[in-house]
């Protein structure tokens, strides 16, 4: 992605695919987080695109700061982000998490229109093992799906979501 400088959506996937197999064939465990940033249209609308940018690219270096060598970050969409963490199981992702949460919360950068500050919204998902039908779309899927409940539950939050 040109403008954070982490993987894209393409190759995300494709590392996804790789990451999946491998935890299947050994067994081990993989947890996923998607993180969306909150009311990120509210941001670019009031402080221009140029904030908007910015703040995706600090969040992004925020949140790459926390992560170890083997895991894998991408952007899935617009303000949406997928992180793959081998060998990581949801307790553990959650942590993760909260340390990211908490300090992206801390954040804030001052402009000629005032103090931008943003929070996020982050779903974790494991991968199930004992469902060999299990893919990266439907792992993502149920990160998805937890993320819009951290959403639905008040925002700046984080939700595990349990197979």
């Amino acid at each position: 992605d040109p403008l954070t400088g982490i993987n894209n959506r393409r190759h995300l996937f494709e590392i996804a695919e790789h990451e999946v197999e491998v935890a299947v064939r050994y067994e081990q465990p993989m947890a996923v987080m998607m993180y969306d940033i909150d009311h990120f249209k509210k941001v670019n609308d009031t402080f221009g695109h140029s904030v908007g940018d910015l703040i995706l690219q600090r969040v992004t270096k925020i949140v790459r700061d926390e992560l170890r060598s083997a895991d894998v970050i991408g952007r899935y969409g617009g303000e949406e982000f997928i992180v793959i963490l081998p060998m990581t199981n949801t307790q553990q992702a959650f942590q993760l998490a909260e340390r990211i949460r908490i300090n992206v919360a801390k954040l804030h950068i001052e402009t000629t229109k005032g103090m931008a500050a943003v929070t996020l919204s982050i779903g974790i998902v494991e991968l199930n093992n004992a469902t060999s039908a299990e893919t990266v779309e439907s792992i993502f899927r149920r990160a998805d799906e937890a993320m819009y409940a951290a959403k639905q539950a008040g925002r700046n939050r984080t939700e595990i979501s349990v197979p």
